[in-house]
Formats: C-alpha cells, sequence, structure tokens
C-alpha cells in the first residue's frame, strides 16, 4: 500500500466519508424502489383527475420522480458539505450566535406566519415560494454548533448555577419550546438527548443533570397525557394487536416486511408492503422497506454502516485540537446516531410511532441537506486535526 493510500485511510475524516456516500447510495436506490407504489397512485390521480375517470389496471410506476428530487436535493447537500468543510473553523464558531439567532427568528415565523403550514396535525413546513423545508432540521444544527461555542467558553463556570448551569438552560427552554409548538416531540426529545449528552461531555455538575433529566420527563409525560393522539401512540405501542387495524396499524406493516425479508430479501423492488400497506415507505419507515426487500443481510450492513459512522464522528471529536472542536463533533455525531437509533427503534416496534427520518436513507430534502451539513462540520474539524497531527508528526 502506498504512503499516500495509508496516510488516507488514517484519516477518520477520509473513512468517514466514505461511509457516507455508501449510505447515501442506498438511501437513493432505496428511495427510488420505495416510493415506486405512491408515484404510481399518485400519476394515477392525475390522469383521473384529468380525464375526469377513474381508471383500473393502471400498472405502477417507478418512483424516479422522488428519486430525482432526492437526488436534487442531495447535490445542494454535497455543496453545502464542500463550502462546510473548507470554511476556517474559527468562522464557524463565530458566526454560531448569528446562525442560532436566524433560526429562532425562522421558527417563529413559521408558526405566525403564512408561510409555515400545517401537514398531519403538525406545523413543522415553511414554503418559500416553489420549495417547501422543514425549518427545524436546520435549526438542530445551528443548536448544537452554538451550544459548543458556549460551552466551551464557559467551561470554567459550567458548575455553578447562575452563571453556567442557568444560562444553559434557557436557551435550551427557548429552542425546545419553539418545537413543541410545532407539535414536533421526537425532534424534542432528540435534541434533550443530544444536549444533555453535550453538559455531561462538558462537565456540568450530575445534580443539574439529573434535574433536567427529570423535568424533561415529567414535561414529556403531561405532553402525551394532554394531546390524544400521542396518547394513542402509547397505547398502540404497549398494546400493538388490540390497535391493529387503527393506531397501530402502521407499526403491524412494517413488522410484516420485516418479517417477510427473511435472511437475503425478496429482491431489489421485489417488496409488497410499499404497495399502499405501509404509507410512510420511503421516509419514516424505509428501513422496513430495506429488511423487505435486502433481508437481514442488508439490514445488519447498513447498521453496521451507521454504527461505523458515529465511531468516526466521536474518533473525530476525541482528536480535535480545542474544546469547541470536540464538542461540536460529539454533539452532531449524537444528533445524527441517537436519530437513527430513535428510528430504528421505532420501526422494529421497540419505541411508540414517532415522525423521525433515518439520515441519509429517508426521502426528504431537508433531512438530507441537515445530516450533510452535520458532515461537512465533522469533516472540517477531522481534516484540521488530521493535518496538525501529520505536520507535527505524530503520524509519522
Amino acid at each position: 500500500m502506498s504512503g499516500r493510500a495509508e496516510s488516507f485511510l488514517r484519516n477518520p475524516a477520509a473513512l468517514l466519508l466514505i461511509v457516507v456516500a455508501a449510505l447515501m447510495s442506498i438511501g437513493l436506490t432505496m428511495v427510488y424502489s420505495a416510493s415506486g407504489a405512491r408515484a404510481g397512485l399518485e400519476q394515477r390521480r392525475a390522469r383521473a383527475a384529468e380525464l375526469q375517470i377513474v381508471e383500473e389496471g393502471t400498472p405502477f410506476h417507478h418512483g424516479s420522480n422522488y428519486a430525482t428530487k432526492q437526488l436534487i436535493m442531495a447535490t445542494v447537500g454535497i455543496a453545502i458539505l464542500i463550502g462546510l468543510m473548507k470554511t476556517p473553523i474559527e468562522l464557524i464558531e463565530r458566526a454560531a450566535p448569528y446562525v442560532l439567532g436566524i433560526s429562532i427568528v425562522v421558527l417563529i415565523l413559521l408558526l405566525v406566519t403564512p408561510l409555515g403550514f400545517e401537514s398531519k396535525g403538525a406545523r413543522r413546513w415553511m414554503r418559500i415560494g416553489p420549495f417547501v423545508t422543514q425549518p427545524s432540521e436546520f435549526a438542530k444544527v445551528g443548536f448544537v454548533v452554538f451550544m459548543a461555542k458556549f460551552l466551551s467558553e464557559k467551561r470554567h463556570v459550567l458548575q455553578d448555577f447562575r452563571q453556567g448551569f442557568l444560562p444553559a438552560l434557557g436557551i435550551f427552554a427557548v429552542f425546545s419550546a419553539l418545537v413543541v409548538l410545532e407539535k414536533d416531540l421526537g425532534m424534542t426529545a432528540l435534541s434533550a438527548i443530544v444536549v444533555l449528552c453535550m453538559w455531561a461531555l462538558a462537565r456540568m455538575r450530575a445534580t443539574h443533570l439529573l434535574a433536567v433529566a427529570m423535568a424533561a420527563l415529567f414535561a414529556g409525560a403531561i405532553l402525551i397525557m394532554t394531546q390524544s393522539y400521542r396518547m394513542n401512540r402509547i397505547l398502540a405501542f404497549l398494546d400493538p394487536e388490540k390497535y391493529a387495524s387503527t393506531h397501530a396499524y402502521q407499526l403491524n406493516q412494517s413488522l410484516i416486511a420485516i418479517g417477510s425479508g427473511g435472511v437475503f430479501g425478496r429482491g431489489l423492488g421485489m417488496g409488497m408492503q410499499k404497495y399502499h400497506f405501509l404509507s410512510e415507505s420511503h421516509t419514516d419507515f424505509i428501513f422496513s422497506i430495506v429488511c423487505e426487500e435486502l433481508g437481514f443481510v442488508g439490514a445488519v450492513s447498513i447498521v453496521l454502516l451507521f454504527l461505523a459512522f458515529i465511531l468516526l464522528g466521536l474518533r473525530i471529536a476525541y482528536k480535535a485540537p480545542d474544546v469547541f472542536g470536540a464538542l461540536t463533533a460529539a454533539g452532531l455525531t449524537l444528533m445524527i446516531g441517537w436519530g437513527v437509533f430513535i428510528n430504528l427503534f421505532v420501526v422494529v416496534g421497540l419505541g411508540p410511532t414517532k415522525g423521525l427520518a433515518l439520515p441519509f436513507l429517508s426521502y426528504g430534502g431537508s433531512s438530507m441537506i441537515a445530516s450533510l451539513m452535520c458532515v461537512g462540520i465533522l469533516l472540517n474539524i477531522g481534516n484540521y486535526s488530521f493535518a496538525r497531527q501529520k505536520s507535527s508528526g505524530v503520524l509519522a
């Protein structure tokens, strides 16, 4: 092996890029396969409306429309990734407060102006011209980077209640309140887990962390019990057979897809659950289609790729040259990692149904771009750390 190739393979950022490329390739392929039935139904409805008839027996079309849109969003995300990877990390750190401020303003506009609109009972989306986006996906990236900056600057007073803990809690409270008002409890829970991990890494007082965790659990329980649709999800999770035709329908169809895949799967494109049994087959439940079409082998391969992503991201955090870089890399890695675990837990029935996308695989432009933003910053920190180690002779 040449010296350049060996050096490349010793760089965790380079390995992370390979892992992400593999996940995105699988994701685009599975979006194409999983969205075929939905695309066909939409084409049938459009043509039936145009001809004012209801057609029967029209064959399903492939999901090229969804896959094309996903490819376009991936291309945009890659361009942003390259930009963030090339931007001096000091500039990213200085820009963090402004990015968080803009994110909060956008979240407020989403709630109080006609730019935001409601879909499936939640007001999470914003329409700007022909584009529809989910601002909270981008806001969570800005929130993590800002929190890393705050913790690194306040690291000497973080154990003090008034100077360290209380300001950090206030920032998180504002962010989480806006996301809760969008009726996005899943994103709020994910952000809470990540921020608690970041606070623990920054060595806040254990009693402060425990108090926040208990308060978050209590608030979550209140939010669940006061909204019938959330309570129904909990009941469906606890007794899926009783609610098989109602609240647990999606979960049961997901389990059917997973169980029918066997070891090697039905074959790419040969899955049956995407044909209007599993309605979110190309978004939140795309892993179910992976299991059905690629089987146990395909599912394990994807899980291993995600585990490799998490380990490489945490290695970048460990090797970071300063506290800001370490906390940023750890926070962004945990944001994606916990998102993966929550999605997979829901899909296999280990958690109540919640609308969180599977990073790099699920259809959705906002999720894809936000995930690639995280990768861009991780590559920035990783490459910078690797270059410093190489120049100092550590890797010689």
